[in-house]
């Protein structure tokens, strides 16, 4: 993306006077008028700038300058990012690349590599990204331009949200906008990193910050109409995280509109498979259909594989949801193909998911036995690799520790030179006979307060950085507890503020699970296996529910799934499917294969006579069905399916805290048996 201003900030006039000859380019036009011309067009649409930016390169010749060919190439890469056209924009870069090869300029030539590290994210391969990435850096200037820093380190993070690792692709992004802060003329750069922000906020369950940095992302001045739909886009997820389908959907259009103003193909497939997807979600199929085609149509102009995958995907979802499983199925596997090939295991298994389910509701049963029996094989598989993301995780619970210590060796930085800044005050004030004396003192204050305010920007960094941390469990890296009640805390507030869309809310269910003799796990194999189980289970947990499902370490062995939005009817088969995922197959621990089961209390709101919607008595109430899935056997589920009293009281007697007794038929469960024995 273009940095606004920098192009009015170049002197043509000088780099053309230092040519040998008189460039017949510098003839015809005043560069710098005509690029600030380009960068005005570019508000209103990239592909009128590149019609513009075109005619002025058709008009060079072998005198005009290097640096006027790079600024130019430089220019045509950010109109092609803007106008979508990503293919022609990696080609361009190669051709940047090039160039400064020929004109031995090695900061340039690094910066222009970064379009391949780019062209490998746009096919799916986030590895070879990383390898890529790694080989540039290790042969790049040390002391790159600060434009050039901040590329490579949004890159990098880009390779990160690609790879999942969301919390150090926010580490380099939060990195990249320290660099730009306080600049006047770097709005666009920063409000990209914003949007970027705020899609690693989504994809970590924080959509209200999310929200919040899309909003300052916009407020910034000079943003690209490509920025302004990606900021747009982002805004419109996280509402649909937050459960407000209006806000959601008017987001999209916004998104939508600036998307086709500007001519932007990919985007406009990216919202419209969003949008799609919304329909799916609502079961509303015929709509999901026609959103779906449109994305199709829009993402074959740009040959974007990860769109094209998307349309087709929901597409096919959507036939199938109609009953149309020959026309659909062809569209689902095509997919489901492709990303065996890609070896998007994460992606792959939520198709195989999907599929299965549409199978079974329409009674193809065998053939969604088949699917879930793939799925439970590529769990299986991705075992080893659950062991390196629970290495990874306290390597990063080690880090946080030190970030810890790192903030509060910089506030006694900062309060030890907010004390040397007052005195160098007092020595100026008591120094004012000697000019000379003033001046230097005024020169030591200055660089004091820069210090301060570096120091300043990174304890800031460091305390986005811990707050993130604070919110998920170092082993597993689901949610932790806090994270867990911070969202209730948020959603009670909401409803204080409106308390009729809190009257019809949907159900909302809440699921306790505990890993049957984990104590003897632990004693038998060690506190080594017994960490690799917790992982593996946290992982099978995760790849049974919704994206917008929360999945969290109660603490312990003890997990809990949060389920907004979710009909209570389907509570007892998404308690099966948890059952299932978990012990239907052995979890390898690198010593041999371990039967690993699990137990589960479960229960929707609202609950009880009183029509009871406090999600603690619903915690109380699972926690109690929990208890009964392992006074029974274990390896099975408790599903509280009516409560024909109040909810307190019934509560009361369970926990024995009264001495009263249950009327027959006021507390109803209904009994989930796990898999048979693995």
């Amino acid at each position: 993306m273009r940095p606004q201003g920098y192009l009015q900030s170049l002197t043509f006039a000088v780099v053309l006077s230092s040519a040998p000859a008189a460039s017949a380019l510098a003839d015809k036009l005043d560069l710098k008028a005509a690029l600030s011309e380009i960068e005005q067009l570019s508000q209103q649409s990239p592909h009128k700038a590149l019609d513009r930016l075109h005619a002025i390169q058709a008009g060079m010749d072998a005198n005009t300058p290097y640096d006027v060919k790079q600024r130019l190439l430089r220019e045509e890469i950010w109109l092609l990012e803007d106008a979508g056209q990503m293919e022609a924009s990696y080609e361009v870069e190669r051709q940047a690349y090039d160039l400064a090869i020929a004109h031995k300029d090695l900061a340039t030539a690094a910066r222009a590599s970064l379009g391949e590290v780019h062209h490998l994210l746009g096919l799916n391969r986030p590895d070879d990204a990383q390898r890529l990435l790694d080989q540039i850096l290790a042969k790049a200037p040390k002391d790159l331009p600060t434009l050039s820093s901040v590329a490579f380190a949004r890159t990098q993070g880009d390779v990160l949200n690609a790879k999942a690792r969301y919390d150090k692709a926010l580490e380099f992004y939060l990195d990249a906008l320290s660099k730009l802060e306080g600049d006047p003329l770097a709005g666009e750069p920063r409000a990209t990193l914003r949007a970027r922000i705020a899609q690693v906020y989504i994809n970590n369950d924080h959509p209200q910050k999310a929200i919040e940095t899309a909003k300052q992302g916009l407020a910034e001045s000079g943003v690209a109409l490509r920025t302004r739909g990606s900021l747009e886009f982002a805004e419109a997820i996280a509402h649909l995280k937050l459960g407000k389908k209006t806000e959601a959907l008017s987001a999209y259009q916004k998104a939508l509109a600036t998307a086709e103003r500007a001519g932007l193909v990919g985007l406009e497939a990216a919202i419209r498979g969003n949008i799609s997807d919304v329909f799916l979600q609502q079961k509303d199929y015929p709509r999901a259909e026609l959103e779906a085609r449109k994305a199709l149509e829009v993402s074959k102009k740009v040959k974007d594989q990860n769109l094209l995958l998307m349309a087709e995907a929901n597409l096919g979802f959507a036939l199938m949801g109609q009953g149309k499983l020959a026309a659909g199925q062809p569209y689902v596997d095509g997919v489901i193909q492709d990303m065996r090939d890609a070896g998007a295991t994460a992606d792959l298994e939520a198709m195989l998911d999907e599929k299965g389910r549409m199978l079974e509701s329409a009674g193809k049963f065998a053939d969604a036995l088949a699917v879930v029996r793939e799925q439970q094989d590529l769990q299986l598989s991705n075992s080893r690799a659950a062991r390196d993301r629970a290495i990874a995780a306290l390597q990063e619970k080690f880090e946080a520790t030190q970030r810890a210590k790192q903030i509060a060796l910089l506030k006694r930085e900062n309060d030890l030179k907010d004390a040397e800044i007052g005195s160098r005050r007092a020595v100026q004030l008591a120094s004012t006979f000697a000019a000379a004396l003033t001046v230097i003192a005024g020169a030591i204050v200055f660089v004091l307060y820069r210090r301060a305010a570096r120091s300043n920007a990174q304890l800031k960094l460091l305390n986005t950085q811990l707050e993130y941390n604070s919110t998920r469990d170092a082993l597993t890296g689901l949610h932790n507890r806090r994270s867990f009640l911070e969202k209730m805390k948020g959603q009670a507030e909401a409803g204080k503020r409106n308390r009729r869309s809190t009257a019809q809310a949907h159900s909302s269910c809440y699921l306790l699970f505990d890993i049957d003799h984990f104590k003897s796990i632990n004693d038998r194999w060690g506190h080594g296996i017994g960490d690799a189980v917790l992982v593996e289970v946290a992982r099978r947990i995760l790849s049974t529910v919704r994206d917008t499902d929360m999945v969290l370490r109660w603490g312990g062995e003890e997990f809990m799934v949060y389920a907004p939005d979710t009909d209570p009817t389907r509570l007892p088969k998404l308690a099966a499917r948890i059952l299932n995922a978990v012990g239907g197959s052995k979890v390898d621990t690198g010593s041999g294969p371990l039967a690993v089961t699990i137990s589960a209390g479960a229960v929707s709101l609202p609950i009880g006579s009183n029509d009871c919607r406090d999600w603690e008595v619903a915690v109380r109430l699972a926690d109690w069905a929990l208890y009964q899935s392992k006074a029974n056997g274990r390896n099975q589920a408790s599903v509280v399916a009516r409560i024909g009293s109040d909810a307190e009281t019934v509560l009361a007697i369970l926990e024995g805290r009264t001495a009263g007794e249950l009327e027959p038929g006021t507390l109803q469960t209904e009994q989930v048996p796990g898999p048979a024995s693995n």
